[in-house]
């Protein structure tokens, strides 16, 4: 059997040289097309990447008004509790005068009477101080000793007898004292 070559040899080199320049433009083409849809996919996340940042950006200014309320409300507490802190330093104040006026009230025996009654000012306002007179050394002394009793709201209480007046006459003995006592802190 003879072959015969009906193609002659330079059709037969065009052809070869054709299908290898279309075999190498189609996979130009292929890489080409690739590197477009990779081009495009990178265009895409960079979009994607733009619009969640602008969206994460307007949430963030959500988050600093919330910031800024929060920041407003930590201060009004902070107010409310230095408020709360004045009232309860007033009302304990109330209370050691009440407390203290009324101890010494109560316990005020016949022939003693008051001419001055203060309370301490500052960090020692729970001291009172008061002066007075009385006819006898007894009555002075039931007095002191009922405001010192055990269980007493005053602490620490002190006489001080300041000037004894002799009787002249018909008079009574007059002793003009002091007495100075702090009332006790509440047990809350």
């Amino acid at each position: 059997m003879i072959k015969v070559n009906l193609l002659p040899v330079k059709e037969k080199k065009k052809r070869k040289e054709f299908l290898i320049g279309f075999f190498v433009f189609f996979i130009f083409a292929i890489v080409i097309l690739c590197m477009f849809w990779i081009y495009i996919k990178r265009v895409q996340v960079r979009s994607n990447l733009k619009k969640e940042i602008s969206q994460i950006e307007e949430e963030s200014k959500g988050y600093s008004e919330k910031i800024a309320e929060m920041k407003e409300l930590e201060k009004k507490e902070a107010d409310l509790e230095g408020f709360k802190k004045t009232i309860k330093g007033i009302s304990e104040l109330q209370r050691k005068i009440i407390v203290g006026v009324d101890q010494m009230a109560l316990a005020l025996s016949d022939g003693v009477w008051f001419t001055n009654f203060s309370q301490s000012k500052g960090t020692d306002s729970n001291k009172f101080i008061v002066t007075g007179y009385a006819f006898s050394t007894a009555s002075l002394r039931t007095y002191f000793d009922a405001l010192r009793r055990t269980g007493g709201l005053l602490k620490d209480a002190t006489l001080d007898v300041k000037n004894i007046g002799a009787p002249v006459g018909t008079n009574k003995q007059v002793l003009q004292f002091e007495i100075s006592a702090k009332v006790a802190e509440s047990a809350q």
